[in-house]
């Protein structure tokens, strides 16, 4: 009786340990949780609290004894009521684990179908031949219940090895699909949502719950037209890749037929990978890289063209045919060095932003106006009416900084330019020689002005 004990522990919870590994290797884990366990375990309980309680009540076993009928001695037991309630019990916990396999091979491929059935197999020898010796159907004096405890053993092994039964079951696959960081979405071939996993609930907050599985990809991503544009434009023939914009996120969606094991599409598989991060790393380096272009041609403090890009500017027009009637002016200020030595450089700063500005309003188009450096400035125009009507309008310009002063912080300062200009149709279309005779004419201009202001 004592070994009768020990071995109890085994026979209670071996139904347990069975149906817990059917829901795991079916994919049925919501029923592992623990109010499920709990329910599991009454059937162990009941067993173990019948059958050490039994000497209380011999409703488990009626009576024990020793039969030496066949020259040795064996238990003879005479069962009760409460044991045929523990066959029920643990026999039940066989029948809901057999179905669940059923289930699952009938909805299986033909690999998943192979280890379905090797667990169906293997169980008829763990539950069938002690159901065969409970009930009496074999004469048998000894209990046969290890045997096909040994049976199923290396039935198992033999399918382990065979089968790959547990490298990849049902659990494993859902796990791995679960994992994946990409969002999965799958249709079948009519676009009917059929599964998606959990990054597809996270990246895709809109994406619906369950109760919408089989409807079509119009109804469940009405959110994402471009999207359900991409699905229904996917074709058999074919897998795809396209990048979209999804509310405030960006996607590269991968497309590819799942087939099934006559290599026939059955579904169509969506891998949604966010590369926001990546479009926004991209976007700062083009923002980048337009910043540098702006500085590679451009006064930082003006935002005038700068020397490099006006001369090869304007050296790439005047070899051009047609720019007969193009000019080009110098232009510096007169007592700017007073301006930084009275004011400070801040305010000779300001002035030379106030200059650029009343330039680029004030010249006749088309023009490009850059700043050399200092307070020097220098234009090109492509096309000038005349000499005399250019030269009005230079001066024009130079009258308007006499009414339109530089005023900040209570300050007033004139801006006074000396202004040389060259022509194309006089000076040549040569770019260092208009240069320098805009550079001589600017000199002789500056004499006179500063004659003029002294």
């Amino acid at each position: 009786m004592f070994w009768i004990h020990i071995q109890y522990f085994g026979i209670a919870f071996a139904p347990f340990v069975w149906i817990v590994m059917v829901l795991q290797f079916t994919g049925n884990r919501r029923f592992l949780k623990k109010k499920w366990l709990a329910l599991w375990l009454l059937g162990p309980i009941y067993t173990l609290s019948a059958h050490f309680t039994n000497e209380w009540h011999h409703l488990f076993y009626r009576s024990a004894g020793l039969d030496n009928s066949l020259g040795f001695p064996l238990i003879d037991l005479d069962r009760g009521p409460l044991f045929y309630i523990h066959i029920g019990c643990m026999y039940s916990y066989h029948l809901i684990g057999l179905g669940l396999l059923v289930n699952l091979y009938l909805k299986s491929n033909k690999e998943r179908k192979k280890q379905a059935a090797l667990m169906m197999i293997g169980s008829l020898f763990v539950f069938g031949v002690p159901f065969i010796h409970s009930i009496g159907a074999v004469k048998v004096p000894i209990d046969i219940s290890p045997f096909g405890l040994v049976i199923s053993s290396l039935f198992y092994l033999w399918g382990i090895n065979r089968f790959n039964l547990l490298k990849l079951s049902p659990l494993a696959m859902k796990k791995v699909f679960e994992s994946i960081n990409d969002a999965v979405v799958i249709f079948d071939t009519d676009n009917q949502l059929k599964l998606y996993n959990k990054s597809a609930k996270r990246l895709l907050a809109q994406l619906p719950d369950k109760k919408l599985i089989g409807h079509p990809a119009a109804e469940v991503l009405s959110q994402f037209p471009s999207l359900v544009q991409f699905i229904e434009r996917s074709t058999k023939t074919s897998a795809a890749a396209q990048s979209m914009q999804l509310k405030d996120k960006y996607y590269t969606v991968h497309f590819s037929y799942v087939e099934g094991s006559n290599h026939q599409p059955i579904g169509k598989m969506f891998i949604l990978h966010d590369i926001t991060e990546s479009i926004k790393y991209e976007k700062s380096l083009l923002e980048q890289s337009k910043q540098f272009e702006y500085l590679a041609h451009h006064d930082v403090l003006t935002g005038l063209y700068n020397r490099t890009y006006f001369e090869e500017e304007v050296k790439r027009k005047l070899a051009q045919p047609g720019k007969a009637n193009a000019a080009m002016v110098l232009c510096d200020l007169n007592f700017f060095k007073e301006i930084n030595d009275v004011y400070g450089h801040l305010t000779g700063d300001h002035v030379l932003m106030f200059t650029a500005n009343c330039w680029r309003e004030q010249l006749p188009e088309p023009s490009i106006l850059a700043r050399l450096g200092g307070d020097e400035f220098i234009m090109f125009f492509e096309h000038i009416a005349s000499k005399e009507t250019f030269m009005k309008q230079i001066h024009e310009v130079r009258s308007a900084f006499q009414e339109n002063l530089f005023r900040q912080d209570g300050i007033e300062i004139e801006v006074v330019p000396s202004i040389g200009a060259a022509f194309v149709e006089e000076d040549g279309n040569d770019y260092e020689h208009l240069y320098h005779t805009c550079d001589t004419r600017m000199y002789k201009d500056k004499k006179k002005t500063k004659a003029f202001y002294v």
